[in-house]
């Protein structure tokens, strides 16, 4: 489990190291160029088309910076227990689609006193720290998922992969950039992703009380999901975490 996970953030990092080299050799014009052609690209596989909005100004800047979480990740997921029968419990009480605004009795806005009063056991990932903003796994949860923290109180849920969690409408990791139009349509926005070599794939929902939450999908070089968060605006869209 640990070589594999080794292995895919090494994959991972040659890809980010070798898309921030060959962005940078791209001219303004040729640039713009690329992202009008995957644009009408886009336009043409599917009827309800994901808007390609250009960010070209920041995307370098995501270069390196979402590498440093790697780490976090991997130690979160190298945390998380096999099944076993005290894990039921916990498991059954998760046992619901992640939504824009929490998970099970996990709600975003909660403050880690909150969530153990609802009887879960929160537990901080090594080394995912930084000044005030922390990283927390559900202790027996085996699901790969990470609770960001600022100030004690959750702002976003992290999905990793490895984890079976889905959202309401059916997403989840390994579902395909289709997948995603088919169940959100035109509230979907996306912009290049140099780290995973796909896209960085924003749903904004449309429901009163929900405007300031998002789910923010992460897709590969196959167009399939590898990791995805919900939470509030704008720390959902922090590539890097607490990092």
């Amino acid at each position: 489990m640990n070589q594999r996970i080794t292995s895919i953030a090494w994959v991972v990092a040659a890809g980010a190291i070798l898309a921030g080299v060959a962005y940078a050799l791209l001219p303004l014009g040729q640039d713009q160029r690329v992202m009008a052609t995957r644009a009408r690209v886009e336009a043409q596989s599917h009827n309800q088309p994901i808007r390609y909005t250009s960010q070209a100004s920041t995307l370098l800047n995501a270069v390196i910076a979402p590498l440093n979480s790697l780490p976090i990740m991997k130690r979160a997921i190298a945390a998380s227990p096999d099944f076993n029968a005290d894990s039921v419990p916990t498991l059954a009480i998760l046992n619901e689609p992640i939504k824009t605004t929490g998970l099970g009795p996990i709600q975003i806005g909660m403050t880690t006193a909150d969530v153990e009063q609802t009887g879960l056991v929160l537990e901080p990932v090594e080394g995912s720290s930084r000044g005030e903003c922390q990283y927390y796994r559900i202790q027996d949860h085996s699901e790969p998922i990470g609770l960001m923290v600022i100030d004690e109180r959750i702002l976003r849920i992290d999905v990793w992969p490895g984890s079976l969690t889905k959202t309401p409408k059916g997403a989840k990791i390994g579902s395909s950039e289709a997948d995603l139009v088919r169940f959100y349509g035109d509230q979907l926005e996306a912009t290049a992703n140099p780290i995973t070599l796909g896209k960085t794939i924003i749903f904004k929902p449309k429901d009163p009380g929900e405007d300031l939450y998002r789910i923010v999908f992460e897709t590969d070089d196959r167009g399939q999901v590898v990791q995805y968060r919900v939470g509030q605006f704008p720390s959902v869209t922090w590539p890097e975490g607490c990092v």
